[in-house]
């Protein structure tokens, strides 16, 4: 820890890497105090959450469980990802766990991840942001900002189709 900057409430805590990793909880400890001392008064939030649920990998459960899944739930019976083996009810699932982009999917799933490097899949990712955000295809991003996948058509070029 380096300490407090000229920015009141930054500090620069440097140098840690993997094996630092696990020195992070006793690292927040002592960031904690050092606020503390700082004069800011922090509370614990009343809506946190200090676990979530493992989210379904669903080629790794047993046969049985995946054909009790797919009973419950049809969503899961329907193959997104042809290569890793990943169903709409999981792509489903990490939307709703704040996937927002085609790498939001991808880092959490896997869908993209595979041999064809989602020329199979993308275009049902993308159809299933679109739907479970409620924006267009359009604005579907790889990784945020600019970073469009497909445009609208302007009304000069769909006049030339």
């Amino acid at each position: 820890i380096i300490g407090p900057t000229a920015k009141r409430g930054f500090f620069n805590v440097a140098g840690i890497q993997s094996p630092g990793l696990t020195a992070a909880p006793a690292i927040a400890t002592l960031l904690l105090d050092i606020l503390h001392e700082e004069g800011f008064n922090l509370s614990p939030k009343d809506n946190f959450i200090s676990s979530i649920e493992k989210p379904i990998h669903f080629a790794s459960l047993p046969t049985e469980e995946q054909m009790e899944l797919a009973k419950r739930n049809s969503s899961y019976s329907h193959l997104i990802c042809r290569c890793e083996f990943v169903t709409e009810g999981e792509i489903v699932d990490a939307i709703s766990r704040g996937a927002r982009t085609l790498d939001g999917l991808k880092f959490r799933t896997r869908a993209g991840m595979g041999r064809c490097q989602g020329g199979f899949c993308s275009g049902r990712c993308m159809e299933l942001l679109s739907q479970k955000l409620g924006i267009p295809v359009s604005e579907v991003t790889k990784r945020g900002g600019n970073s469009w996948i497909v445009r609208e058509r302007d009304e000069v070029f769909s006049s030339d189709v």
